[in-house]
């Protein structure tokens, strides 16, 4: 029996890297993990269904409404509920690093819209499902980052 038994958590940006880690986690301690990215989220379902865990892929770019829509309807669909979000999706690991002038300001707008308009999007379409079941975690993923910076990526 895990911590988690009969939940259903979404984490977005989760096909790699600490996502991955994190849904890998939560399906240890037995929630229904809906593993979303806008990267190809089925290896890391594959994965987590051959230790025995639960797991639904859905590729979801966090900046589209419509696509939003679906990562919460296939959820509730598949599950029938949603007890947590993990907004981790993000753009920083493979930004080129830059000086200030030289980034591109479409690039900018990117990071705005995935590392903060996402977030805010995501929750904001999966709070009246919580409301509903009176019922609901959210945790967003930050970084420290902004305490120390990091040379070349002012954005």
């Amino acid at each position: 029996m895990g911590l988690l038994d009969g939940t259903t958590v979404i984490v977005t940006g989760a096909a790699q890297g600490i996502g991955a880690s994190y849904a890998t986690g939560l399906a240890a301690e037995g929630a229904n993990v809906v593993v979303s990215d806008v990267l190809d989220p089925e290896p890391l379902v594959a994965e987590i269904r051959a230790s025995g865990g639960e797991a639904t892929g859905i590729v979801a770019d966090v900046t589209d409404e419509a696509q939003i829509a679906v990562l919460v309807k296939g959820t509730l669909d598949a599950y029938g509920r949603i007890d947590g979000l993990i907004n981790n999706a993000a753009l920083f690991g493979k930004l080129k690093r830059r000086r200030f002038e030289e980034i591109d300001i479409d690039e900018f707008d990117a990071v705005m819209r995935v590392n903060i308009r996402g977030v805010w999007q995501v929750t904001r379409a999966v709070v009246p499902v919580m409301r509903k079941q009176q019922y609901g975690k959210i945790v967003n993923i930050t970084s420290g980052t902004v305490f120390k910076g990091t040379p070349m990526q002012l954005h």
